[in-house]
């Protein structure tokens, strides 16, 4: 290799090196979403939906808010330690332009309803209790796509499938008990709940509460038992499990044969389905939207 060649080879390694140095730098740049993996040495450390998230230096110059798990509001806690307790799968946030950092079980807007129109939902920040603090506060606005699910609570019951976000905030009124929720992304509302169940809901790190995909095992007495796990490009590691769903007969069972779309089958098909079949159960939290047998190309 002549000398002028290595000179160029070294030259466009240096700049690829550089550059490299560079995109990795970025992400302590930028504020992003993800899941909890390490804190250590100031370090912390998530998986986004794109890789790893990196935002070292991460120390006492940021504030930290952990969610209120059984209602509105969050409370203030000290970075460092705060950090050095989570969870892995825990949902972060952190913004870099106010340098906060915000983990819980999943993100949440709760507050009362004022307006939908456009496709904007304009809420007022519910009360929160003693040791609290309102995040946000004041009036939100929250940009809501027409197909998200809404489940409603009457009067204390259990949620209960309303319909699609776009026609069912139409009909709300003001004043009502509005939480908007999304499983990692905080900027992309994934359901929205409409009054308040007196039913204690199990919430845990790591739970999906969206869509999950597997193999069929049994269906017994309207339970479901299949082996499988959330769709979710952030479960992508989740490990593989034995999940048991109480099926109602009014929940919609659809079945694709040899690929074909998918067409009306009924739960009762879920009583002649053979062990190994692929299953997708639609899903927003715990309520169940639709059940797929097979998969349609």
């Amino acid at each position: 290799m002549s000398i002028v060649i290595r000179i160029v080879v070294a030259a466009l390694c240096a700049i690829a090196v550089s550059t490299a140095s560079l995109c990795a730098a970025d992400h302590a740049e930028k504020s992003g979403a993800g899941t909890f993996v390490s804190f250590k040495n100031g370090t912390l450390t998530l998986r986004g939906e794109s890789g790893l998230l990196i935002y070292p230096g991460v120390g006492e110059s940021y504030q930290a808010y952990a969610n209120n798990e059984d209602g509105p509001g969050s409370k203030l806690v000290g970075t460092g330690e705060a950090l050095s307790q989570v969870m892995p799968g825990t949902a972060v946030y952190v913004s870099v332009e106010s340098r906060e950092i915000s983990f819980g079980l999943d993100h949440r807007v709760i507050g009362t309803f004022g307006s939908y129109a456009d496709g904007k939902l304009h809420l007022v920040a519910a009360d929160v209790p003693p040791g609290f603090i309102q995040r946000p506060s004041g009036d939100i606005a929250l940009s809501i796509e027409r197909g998200i699910p809404v489940l409603e609570s009457i009067q204390g019951g259990a949620y209960q499938f309303a319909g699609p976000a776009g026609e069912v905030l139409k009909t709300v009124k003001p004043g009502t008990l509005v939480t908007a929720r999304s499983e990692f992304d905080p900027n992309v509302i994934e359901v929205i709940q409409l009054g308040q169940t007196q039913r204690k809901i199990e919430r845990y790190v790591g739970q999906t509460r969206g869509t999950v995909r597997g193999t069929f095992m049994s269906f017994k007495d309207g339970v479901l038992r299949m082996r499988g796990k959330g769709v979710n490009s952030l479960a992508a590691n989740e490990y593989e499990r034995v999940m048991n769903l109480r099926i109602a007969d009014s929940v919609p069972v659809v079945e694709s044969i040899d690929g074909g779309a998918y067409q009306p089958a009924g739960v009762a098909a879920l009583k002649s389905l053979k062990e190994g079949t692929i299953v997708t159960v639609q899903k927003a939290e715990e309520v169940i939207l639709e059940i797929q047998i097979g998969v349609a190309k």
